[in-house]
């Protein structure tokens, strides 16, 4: 049973994956189970529309998710980095996970049959994801949301300065009617804040 405060111990397949893939994997800690337990509460847990969680990694935040999720909401989570969503596979059996990038979820979702998306937890390291990666990703977090959607993420507090001028940001304003933060969580190596975005203002971009 995880601690319920604290942050979370160095864990050697997030460490190894950083120093392999720092694009992948942006943190070198495990997050904390005070960070976990801020980003499951701060969901606002659809009734039948599914929770998607892009960049699971090893769990950490994963399975505060599933102990806050309702028994019916359908839950899938997607990680990029192979050797983290291996070890996620390990720690939570039951979890169905997808392999593959979040700028793929449209037909992630389609393949997976997952139906309407009420949340997407995007557990990424957005501070060093390019800056038109970043907008192919929220793209298709776009395309995927159901009208009453959410978004949500968190930024460490020492990139807020430079990421609240980012062109990310601004995208996300003019994307959602509605961005909301929480206070800073302390107890997690670094700090970090919980944003979460509701109320599409727009269509996605057209592909194709």
């Amino acid at each position: 049973m995880p601690k319920k405060s604290g942050a979370a111990p160095a864990d050697s397949t997030i460490l190894r994956q950083f120093v392999a893939r720092p694009r992948e994997v942006g943190a070198v800690w495990r997050s904390s189970p005070a960070l976990g337990i801020a980003m499951a509460e701060a969901v606002r847990w659809p009734e039948t529309a599914a929770v998607v969680e892009a960049g699971a990694g090893d769990g950490a935040i994963t399975e505060h998710l599933l102990a806050a999720k309702p028994s019916g909401t359908p839950f899938l989570a997607v990680e990029l980095n192979r050797m983290c969503a291996h070890e996620l596979a390990r720690r939570l059996p039951d979890v169905r996970i997808v392999v593959d990038d979040l700028a793929n979820l449209c037909s992630i979702c389609a393949s997976e049959k997952v139906g309407e998306v009420g949340a997407v937890v995007a557990t990424l390291p957005w501070s060093v994801i390019p800056e038109d990666k970043q907008t192919s990703m929220l793209e298709a977090i776009l395309e995927t949301l159901g009208p009453d959607g959410q978004l949500l993420f968190y930024i460490y507090i020492q990139a807020l300065p430079f990421w609240r001028r980012s062109p990310f940001a601004k995208l996300l304003h003019t994307s959602f009617r509605t961005i909301e933060h929480g206070s800073v969580v302390w107890k997690n190596v670094p700090p970090a804040v919980v944003f979460s975005c509701r109320g599409l203002r727009r269509a996605p971009n057209p592909t194709g």
